[in-house]
């Protein structure tokens, strides 16, 4: 912790020094990047946050129809690599480790040669939080234009060293799409596609489908008999609380209700996908709820997308696992207490959120909750007016 206040002052310091330095100071001119010379473009976004990471798809699909001859390499860390790969408008993922001790020598020879492979154009996607590691990345690489968001930016600084187009931000509230979108527009490049781009391989549906498909069985019981009665075989609902956050995570006590609730009036199966460490939230929830709850297995993350995938809607909080769903085009409800999901959820009338603005999750009702899954399960559109409903 006494490091901390130090390292800070020393970084201050340094970035001070280079923003005042010629090599802090290269603007790229208005105009002067033609499409037609970029052969290669490197993409940046570290962040641990996968859904910050699909909400950036669209903007990489916008880059790659503006420069369709392009070479595009994506950097991101270990944890966003399962979601990354297979991006189909990439050439190539590259893992960047924080720490020192988990750099393997295939990781240190692709950054060399990335090094060496001459650098058109940098983008640093820094639209949430400031990634001074994502900056050094592009600065490194050599390339003759590093663009990134004006701000966020460094403390005491009016404008970030590092690029050679800093991209105004607007300050209005936005979709967190659209600013992203705003950083490559610089560049010429839009897309009125929003959605996620994201490949699973037929393996990985089968395996999520067989996962379903074995919700037939007793949840007790593994390869017991059919259960009889409600919940024995209508559509699938997958439950994910995926945030360790209580303001962010919706009563197990409510959500509990809701489960019941929908085995007795739509035969409702309700598979639950805990995360890691999630474990005693499965049971509390099976405790409260008098209707049978299915568990999955322990799951990878891109399992987990291969099981929503083949689930009939995801019922979840806040969190990556929300916009891992609608990169799967599987219907989403979402509580929301802490961040507008005006300007975070997945867009479209599929996925629906509530948002409890005076930040207290609780005070969404479990019947209004039954009523918006009953009509997304009916694909009656009769639910609550818009995709929000704000309680």
């Amino acid at each position: 912790m006494m490091w901390y206040p130090i390292e800070k002052r020393l970084k201050t310091r340094v970035l001070k020094w280079l923003a005042g330095h010629p090599l802090g100071s290269r603007r790229t001119p208005p105009g002067a990047v033609d499409p037609d010379r970029i052969g290669r473009i490197l993409i940046i976004r570290q962040h641990d946050q996968f859904g910050d990471f699909l909400l950036t798809t669209p903007a990489i699909h916008a880059l790659r129809a503006r420069f369709p001859a392009a070479h595009l390499t994506l950097v991101v860390r270990a944890y966003l690599y399962p979601v990354a790969r297979n991006n189909p408008d990439v050439d190539e993922v590259l893992l960047f480790h924080e720490s020192g001790f988990r750099w393997r020598p295939r990781d240190i020879r692709s950054f060399v040669d990335l090094m060496r492979d001459s650098v058109d154009l940098a983008i640093v996607f820094n639209t949430v939080s400031h990634s001074l590691s994502s900056d050094l990345i592009a600065w490194l690489s050599g390339a003759p234009v590093v663009l990134g968001p004006e701000t966020p930016t460094f403390d005491h600084l009016d404008h970030n060293p590092f690029y050679t187009i800093n991209v105004p931000v607007r300050p209005e509230p936005r979709h967190q799409i659209q600013r992203n979108l705003d950083v490559v527009r610089h560049l010429g490049a839009d897309t009125d596609d929003l959605s996620y781009r994201y490949a699973m391989t037929a393996e990985e549906r089968a395996a999520g489908r067989s996962v379903i498909d074995g919700l037939a069985r007793d949840p007790g019981r593994p390869g017991g008999p059919e259960p009889e009665g409600p919940g024995s075989g209508g559509p699938v609902v997958a439950v994910h609380f995926g945030t360790g956050d209580a303001k962010k995570r919706y009563p197990v006590e409510q959500l509990a209700r809701v489960c019941d609730a929908l085995a007795a009036r739509r035969s409702v199966r309700i598979l639950v996908i805990p995360a890691p460490g999630e474990e005693a939230l499965l049971r509390a929830l099976r405790e409260a709820a008098s209707t049978p709850l299915h568990g999955a297995p322990p799951l990878s993350l891109r399992e987990v997308a291969g099981v929503i995938g083949a689930a009939d809607l995801l019922v979840c909080n806040d969190t990556g696992v929300l916009h891992l769903a609608a990169a799967v085009e599987t219907p989403t409800l979402s509580f929301h207490a802490t961040s507008d999901p005006a300007y975070w959820k997945p867009p479209g009338r599929r996925h629906r959120a509530f948002y409890a603005a005076s930040q207290r999750i609780e005070e969404i009702p479990p019947d209004r909750v039954c009523r918006e899954i009953t009509a997304i399960l009916d694909d009656s559109g009769s639910g609550e007016t818009g995709d929000i409903v704000r309680v």
